[in-house]
């Protein structure tokens, strides 16, 4: 019984420490890319170097320790469910296309996703410490799938033609979710690998302020307008994500996976879409009207996450 209240208390420690370093590096964050925005031409020039490298450390550190921490496979059971949260949307709007490729659709549907890698986990590592960061990070593993087939939808698409050495970085998730798994047959993860994901968090909310303030105010985007028609439709399709996550939080069984859920339903924006607006060259009023308007939710998520923890 000691040993049960000691670690509750060390529980508890650990998470009453999270949303302060997570807030604090999240501003840090944003800072540094607003002071990259003002840049000059060489270093926007970088940019697209810059986001790639983001995509790929990001991938092998999170997204494969995830997977290398997976138990069994029922723990992917609720990551699976919270997942489909991203293919209703892209139903939707590929229903509604018109004249949209089908690249500027898949944008459109990861614009108007949850911002699954950069704010649910490090939010859901403040409020639910290490059981909800692994949670949110096994979210990534069936989510990845989905978001390397837009990625194969927006390169094939790109007004700027992709070089085929790029499909390293781009592909990168898919690729640390493969060496994932075959470390988990190879060798059971270490208890060490915790503390990655302890630390990713806040890692996560610092690297990923300042990719998405820097690109949002990257010259490509600057000059895409968004209109009244593009903001009722990220709206529309923004509310078919948050109506999906609220039927399943009546299901949840627990309180890391409810604040899990939570945060994907009241999510801050999906800040890759606007970095791979640059990457590839897509100009998209939806996913300017996203990136701005999403960070209306975001309250909203906090406000829940804390009074379910």
């Amino acid at each position: 019984m000691r040993r049960e209240h000691v670690a509750t208390d060390e529980f508890r420690m650990e998470r009453g420490d999270r949303p302060v370093l997570s807030l604090l590096f999240f501003s840090v964050g944003g800072c540094v890319g607003l002071l990259v925005a003002r840049g000059g031409a060489t270093l926007q020039r970088l940019w697209p170097g810059v986001l790639r490298t983001q995509i790929f450390v990001t991938a092998m550190v999170v997204t494969g320790v995830a997977v290398w921490r997976v138990k069994g496979f029922h723990q992917l059971d609720d990551p699976l469910l919270i997942s489909v949260s991203l293919l209703i949307p892209f139903a939707a709007a590929m229903l509604t296309r018109g004249d949209r490729s089908s690249g500027e659709v898949a944008l459109e549907s990861w614009a108007v996703s949850a911002n699954s890698g950069y704010w649910v986990v490090p939010v859901a590592a403040a409020f639910s410490g290490n059981a909800g960061t692994m949670i949110a990070a096994l979210v990534v593993v069936p989510t990845t799938l989905v978001n390397m087939w837009w990625v194969v939808l927006l390169r094939g698409d790109a007004p700027r033609v992709q070089r085929r050495v790029t499909s390293w970085a781009d592909f990168s998730p898919l690729l640390a979710t493969v060496m994932g798994f075959s470390l988990r047959f190879l060798h059971t993860a270490p208890a060490s690998t915790a503390q990655v994901l302890h630390w990713a968090g806040p890692l996560l909310a610092f690297s990923g302020a300042a990719l998405v303030a820097g690109s949002l105010l990257h010259p490509h985007n600057v000059a895409v307008t968004a209109t009244r028609q593009s903001l009722e439709r990220a709206v529309w399709l923004t509310s078919l994500r948050v109506t999906y996550c609220l039927l399943l939080l009546a299901v949840a069984s627990s309180k890391p996976l409810r604040v899990v859920v939570v945060l994907t339903a009241l999510s801050a924006p999906a800040f890759n879409p606007i970095q791979l607006a640059v990457l590839y060259g897509y100009r998209s009023g939806v996913v300017r009207s996203a990136i701005r308007w999403g960070w209306v939710l975001a309250p909203f998520g906090l406000l829940f996450a804390a009074l379910l923890r």
